[in-house]
């Protein structure tokens, strides 16, 4: 048996305990409900099927959570199954304040919680029972209406969201269809842009561990993130992550441990001397390694895809 990355005791070790668990790897959940009038939603990833007969299925909540109140309160939930291109609701979901359905398309669900548009799946259900689970509040919900649409499911893995794909062991292999002469059965750029950011991501996370860079995909986005806005917090840097709090915190967590990063007491993340050389040696790393990646690929059609991609990130907001 191989030596554990990390190992210990949960009650010495709590980052190194959060981590390991997230081997796990899950779906990504926003759970709504309706309380008074008010509209509340979370992100969460507790969500599991309990039973078919009765339908039952259970999700917990944190006590410390602004909306626990309103769950603990309610008397219907949503589980909302978020889609693999509904990142953004994930982030949106997972901080805290008001305001989080502005804009979105919903509809009224079983005891008036929203039923979000867009998603993979959703399951409207009337609070059953409640049980005490250490820091967290257990809902069992019944299932009163369900919903299935032909989309992806959003995963999370590791401290990352990722997509599910065939295991190699299993894929069928067939002949690609022909795509049409108008580009109609190409597949959408959406779609390309996240199989070809996972391929690239692979190659380049395997190529750091061979270099001895000692930093995982995520852990180098960090620092990277924290380089380019020195002085900002957790929750600032968010929106460039696409990771939702809790996993991003296990992840600065880490990188403190390194003593690649520093925290002040307002929660300010500024990259330490050693923090700078190790995200510079990544990036010296990352050229080096696109050169050999796009070897082939005419240089203007490198210039084009640059071109279009930062582009496409300007009008991300």
């Amino acid at each position: 048996m191989t030596k554990p990355v990390e190992d210990g005791y949960p009650g010495d070790d709590l980052s190194g305990f959060r981590r390991s668990l997230g081997e796990f790897a899950t779906g990504v959940t926003v759970i709504t409900t309706c309380v008074d009038g008010t509209c509340y939603g979370m992100t969460s990833n507790s969500f599991a099927s309990v039973s078919l007969d009765p339908p039952l299925v259970l999700w917990s909540v944190k006590y410390e959570s602004q909306s626990f109140p309103a769950f603990r309160d309610c008397t219907h939930f949503t589980v909302n199954v978020l889609a693999d291109d509904q990142m953004d609701l994930s982030q949106n979901f997972a901080r805290s304040g008001p305001d989080k359905f502005d804009g979105l398309e919903i509809r009224e669900g079983a005891g008036k919680a929203p039923v979000l548009a867009g998603v993979a799946a959703s399951f409207e259900c009337s609070l059953a029972e409640t049980h005490t689970g250490g820091d967290h509040l257990i809902l069992i919900g019944q299932v009163e209406r369900f919903a299935r649409y032909d989309r992806q499911p959003l995963l999370f893995s590791k401290g990352r969201y990722a997509v599910a794909a065939d295991h190699p062991a299993t894929r069928v292999t067939t002949d690609a269809p022909p795509t049409a002469p108008d580009g109609a059965g190409a597949p959408p750029l959406a779609q390309l842009l996240a199989r070809a950011y996972g391929a690239v991501a692979h190659r380049l996370e395997q190529s750091r561990k061979t270099a001895g860079l000692g930093l995982t995909l995520m852990q180098a986005r960090l620092l990277k993130t924290v380089q380019t806005y020195p002085d900002s917090t957790l929750h600032d840097l968010l929106p460039e992550i696409f990771l939702d709090f809790n996993a991003s915190q296990n992840i600065l967590e880490s990188l403190e441990a390194l003593g690649l990063l520093s925290i002040d007491g307002a929660g300010r993340v500024r990259l330490t001397e050693a923090g700078e050389d190790r995200i510079n040696a990544v990036v010296e790393h990352t050229r080096a390694n696109e050169q050999d990646l796009f070897r082939g690929v005419p240089r203007e059609d490198l210039a084009a895809m640059q071109r279009v991609l930062e582009r496409v990130v300007g009008n991300r907001g």
